[in-house]
C-alpha cells in the first residue's frame, strides 16, 4: 500500500522525508526565536513568534501534530502576565450550565460554524456564550448570534478594543471565563490567545478542545482537559501523536439538524433546471479542497464516467473559477456544472442522486448533510491504512460510505449507482437512518452529556514540563507535506512571510513601516495598514472587500 500512497500524490518516501526535514528546520528556527524573546521578557513578540511557528507547522507539515516546546513558551508567558482567578465551584444539581465557546472566527460557510450554532440550539439545558479572538462581533452570522442570545448568553469580541494585543486579549478572555462552568475551544490551529489565558490549570475551568482540524498541527494540547474528536481516526492520532490519554478523549458526532425534505428529488431537479431523468452527482466543499495536486484533476477524473453515461451530470459547489476545469466541461458537453461557495445548498442536496466527496481533501460535514437526505455517498481513498486521517470516516458514515482505492474502482462504483436505481435508493436509505441515529437530537445530546460529565469528574490535566518536539518521517507525514503545500495553495508560506505585524507592539510595527517607506516610498498601496491595530485593520479590510464587490456588480 505504501507504493500506492506515494504514487497517488507523485511523491516518493525519500523526497517526502527530505521535505519534512527542511520544514522542521524552519519550524525549529521560529521556535528558537519565540524562546529567545520570552527569555528577554518580550512576551508579546514571543507569543507572535509562537503563532508564526504554529501557522508554519500547520501549512508546511514538519513531522509534528503538536509542539510541547511551543506550548511551554506560552505557559511561561502566562505565568508572568495572567492574573490568578479563584477557581469556580462546580454548578449545583439542576443549575443552568454556563458554557463558554471560544472561536478565532466564525463564518456562515463551513462545517465549524454550523457545529457551534447547532450545538447551542440542541443543548438547551445550558447557557451558551461566545468569545471571538480575531473577529468583530458585527460580522457574526445571524443564526449564531440568535443561538447565543436565545440561550441567555453573550458575545464578546476581543480585538475590538482600542488598546489591545495578544496579552491584553488573553487577560480579557481569562476574565470572561471566570464565571464559566466549562470552556470549549473551536480555535484556529495557530491561535495562542486561549492557551495563554488558560495555562494556569489549577485555577481554570475545564477546557474542552474541539479537534476540527484533526489532520494537522495545532496549539492547545497541553491545556486541554478533554479532547473532543469527531471521528475514530482523529482519536487514534491524538493518542499516538498529540500525547492524549484515552480517558481524556471523547467522541462527539458532528451535529446535524433533523432533515426535512421540502422538495421531492424530481421537484428539486426541476427547480435547478435539470430533467427529472437526469442522474445528478453532487459535490460540495470549500475551494481549496479541490485544488489539483496531480493529474487528473477532480473534473477530469469524472470525464470517462460522464462519457459512458450521457444521462448523468456532475454539479460541484465550491471551486468557482479557482480551478481550470474548462477542458473537462467541454468534453462532457457542459455536463459538469461548477459554482462558487454558497449557503443555499439545501435544494442541491435534495436534487442529488449520488454524492461524491471532495478530493484530495475530504469534507465530512458535506458527506453527512448529503447522506441525511438519503443520498448514497462515495469517496476516494488511494492511501495506506496508516493514513486513515486523510480519509473520510465518522460515526454514521463508517457503515455505508462507499470507498474506492483507485480511479478504476471509483468509476465502477459510480457506474453501478447510476445504472442501478434500486441499489442507489437502498444505499441512500440505510445511510440516512444511520446518520440520524448518531448525529441528531437526543442521541447526539447523550454523547455531549458524556463529555460534559468527563470534564466535570476528571481532575485537571497535569501539564508536563521539559518535553521536546519529536519529528516523524513516516506516514501519514510524508503525504501531508504535499497535501498542505499544494492542495491548499499555500506555496508561499515561508517564515519571512508569516510575521503577524498587526499583533506586534506599535514600536515594531512603526519601525517595519519605516523600512517599507524607505525601500518603496509612500506610494506602496496598503503600507499604512501595518500601523493599524488588528480590530481596525479587519474592519477596514471588510469594508474594502464589500466596496470592491459592489463596484464589480455595478460594472456588470
Amino acid at each position: 500500500m505504501e507504493k500506492i500512497a506515494n504514487n497517488a500524490l507523485n511523491i516518493g518516501p525519500l523526497a517526502g522525508r527530505q521535505l519534512i526535514q527542511a520544514n522542521y528546520k524552519a519550524f525549529a528556527s521560529l521556535v528558537a526565536q519565540a524562546k529567545d524573546y520570552a527569555q528577554q521578557g518580550k512576551y508579546t513578540e514571543a507569543a507572535v513568534y509562537v503563532q508564526m511557528a504554529a501557522l508554519y507547522g500547520f501549512w508546511r507539515h514538519s513531522g509534528l501534530f503538536a509542539s510541547p516546546e511551543l506550548e511551554q513558551v506560552l505557559r511561561a508567558i502566562a505565568q508572568q502576565t495572567i492574573p490568578i482567578y479563584p477557581q469556580k465551584s462546580q454548578p449545583s444539581p439542576g443549575a443552568t450550565r454556563k458554557v463558554l465557546h471560544v472561536a478565532s472566527a466564525v463564518q456562515g460557510i463551513g462545517g465549524l460554524g454550523r457545529m457551534i450554532w447547532r450545538w447551542m440550539q440542541q443543548d438547551t439545558k445550558s447557557c451558551h456564550s461566545l468569545v471571538l479572538t480575531q473577529q468583530a462581533s458585527s460580522s457574526v452570522p445571524t443564526i449564531l448570534r440568535d443561538a447565543v442570545y436565545n440561550s441567555g448568553g453573550k458575545i464578546y469580541s476581543l480585538n475590538e478594543t482600542t488598546i489591545g494585543g495578544i496579552l491584553v486579549w488573553a487577560k480579557r478572555l481569562r476574565q470572561i471565563a471566570a464565571d464559566a462552568d466549562v470552556v470549549v475551544l473551536h480555535i484556529w490551529p495557530d491561535d495562542a490567545i486561549p492557551i495563554i489565558a488558560f495555562a494556569n490549570k489549577e485555577q481554570s475551568p475545564p477546557i474542552l478542545y474541539l479537534d476540527h482540524a484533526d489532520h494537522g498541527f495545532w496549539l492547545g494540547a497541553s491545556i486541554s482537559d478533554i479532547l473532543i474528536n469527531l471521528r475514530s481516526s482523529g482519536m487514534r492520532l491524538a493518542q499516538e501523536r498529540r500525547g492524549f490519554e484515552a480517558e481524556r478523549i471523547g467522541l462527539l458526532p458532528i451535529i446535524l439538524p433533523p432533515t426535512t425534505r421540502t422538495l421531492s428529488r424530481t421537484e428539486a431537479k426541476q427547480k435547478l433546471g435539470f430533467d427529472e431523468n437526469t442522474v445528478l452527482l453532487l459535490s460540495i466543499a470549500r475551494a481549496p479542497k479541490y485544488r489539483t495536486i496531480e493529474e487528473p484533476n477532480f473534473a477530469d477524473a469524472h470525464v470517462p464516467l460522464l462519457e459512458k453515461h450521457d444521462n448523468a451530470v456532475l454539479v460541484v459547489i465550491g471551486p468557482g473559477d479557482s480551478e481550470d476545469w474548462s477542458a473537462a466541461v467541454e468534453r462532457t458537453q457542459e455536463r459538469i456544472k461548477i459554482f462558487a461557495e454558497r449557503e443555499d445548498t439545501a435544494v442541491f442536496y435534495q436534487a442529488a442522486d449520488i454524492y461524491v466527496d471532495s478530493f484530495p481533501i475530504i469534507s465530512i460535514t458535506s458527506l453527512l448533510e448529503a447522506g441525511s437526505y438519503g443520498v448514497p455517498l462515495v469517496t476516494r481513498y488511494p492511501y495506506s491504512d496508516a493514513c486513515a486521517i486523510l480519509g473520510s470516516d465518522a460515526p454514521g458514515l463508517d457503515e455505508h460510505l462507499l470507498r474506492a482505492r483507485n480511479l478504476e474502482q471509483y468509476t465502477a462504483i459510480l457506474s453501478r449507482l447510476i445504472e442501478d436505481a434500486e441499489f442507489r435508493c437502498s444505499q441512500g436509505d440505510a445511510t440516512s437512518k444511520c446518520i440520524a441515529e448518531k448525529h441528531t437530537g437526543s442521541n447526539w445530546q447523550s454523547s455531549l452529556e458524556e463529555i460534559y460529565a468527563k470534564a466535570m469528574n476528571l481532575p485537571r490535566v497535569t501539564v508536563k514540563s521539559n518535553l521536546r518536539d519529536e519529528m516523524f518521517l513516516g506516514e501519514p507525514d510524508v503525504l501531508l507535506t504535499r497535501i498542505f503545500w499544494n492542495a491548499c495553495g499555500h506555496d508561499q508560506i515561508e517564515p519571512e512571510n508569516l510575521k503577524k505585524w498587526h499583533m506586534m507592539p506599535f514600536i515594531q510595527r512603526f519601525a517595519f513601516w519605516m523600512q517599507i517607506i524607505k525601500k518603496h516610498g509612500l506610494g506602496r498601496n496598503g503600507a499604512i495598514d501595518i500601523l493599524l491595530p488588528q480590530w481596525l485593520y479587519w474592519q477596514l479590510r471588510k469594508y474594502v472587500i464589500i466596496r470592491v464587490k459592489k463596484l464589480i456588480e455595478l460594472d456588470r
